[in-house]
Order: structure tokens, then sequence, then C-alpha cells
């Protein structure tokens, strides 16, 4: 029989009653839940329920008025985003947030800027292309010309150039 303990040491995020408003308008009130090690987690819900909210208070887009956040057993409750990143929690925003002005290869360079490994950030841009191959042939082409979907490819492939332990699609 496992102990409270032994069920929470695979814990790498949680909420604890997290509330967080925009202006006077509490957008989510009370959320708690834990994600472990190897899961994957999603949270459903009708437009406005609140989704993209919580995913903005864990990656510190978003401020909470009450709760905690935990990433890794360290409280991340409205740290700089850029901290986060850091500390291996990508989160790919909805609406294909791209740096349009910026090439394609210079997209997937941003999402690296907290590495030093230049050979490894190299072979990452290299799996980037593996998985959406329309990147490669778009590398030098600025990202706010390519379409929706790519530029979503693009997005996903930005946030896995950070190396992160976890991810937050929205």
């Amino acid at each position: 029989m496992s102990t409270l303990a032994d069920r929470d040491a695979d814990v790498i995020l949680a909420l604890a009653n997290v509330e967080s408003s925009y202006g006077p308008i509490k957008a989510i009130r009370g959320v708690s839940l834990k994600v472990k090690r190897g899961e994957i987690v999603t949270v459903l819900g009708s437009n406005g329920a609140g989704k993209s909210t919580i995913l903005k208070t864990i990656s510190g887009i978003l401020d909470p008025s009450r709760g905690s956040v935990t990433y890794k057993g360290e409280n991340i409750t409205a740290m700089d985003p850029s901290l986060i990143v850091r500390r291996g929690l990508s989160h790919v925003p909805e609406g294909r947030e791209v740096f349009p002005l910026l090439s394609v290869r210079d997209n997937l360079l941003m999402g690296a800027f907290t590495r030093n490994d230049r050979d490894a950030v190299a072979r990452d841009v290299e799996m980037a292309y593996t998985y959406f191959p329309i990147l490669r042939e778009r590398a030098s082409q600025d990202a706010g010309l390519l379409s929706g979907g790519q530029q979503q490819m693009l997005a996903i492939s930005r946030a896995l150039m950070a190396a992160p332990e976890l991810m937050l699609l929205d």
C-alpha cells in the first residue's frame, strides 16, 4: 500500500486552489490538479471555461490572485515566464504565436534562447525539420508568410527547442 508521499513523488506539476482574473473578471476559481511525470493530461471545457487561462497561469503569463503553482517541487507562482522556461516548462499558446518578421529558422533559434549547447541546438533544429519537413523548405522565409497550420507547426517546434521536460499545448 503506497503512502501519500509515495504517490506525490512523481508529481511534476501541481496547482492548488488557483484563481486568476482579467481585471475584475474571475476567469478561473479554485483550480487544483496534479500531473505526474510521464502523464498526458487534458483539460476539457467549453469556450470561455478557463482552459487557456489555466495554462497562462502555469507558465507565468498571468499571475494568479490566489493559490499556488508548483513545478518539480518548486513554487513557481507568478514567476517570470523566462525563468519558468529555464526550469524546463514550455508553453505553446493558442493563436500560432510566432515572430512574423523573423525567418522560420530564427523562430526556432529563439526557442533555444535558454540553451548554451550549440551542437545540440543544431541537432534539435534538424529534428524539428524532420518532424515538419515544410519548415525546412521554408527555413529562410518570414514566419508570418506561413499558412496557419505551418505557423502552428513552427510554434510547437519552437517550444520543443527549449528542450522542455513538460510542454503545455493550448
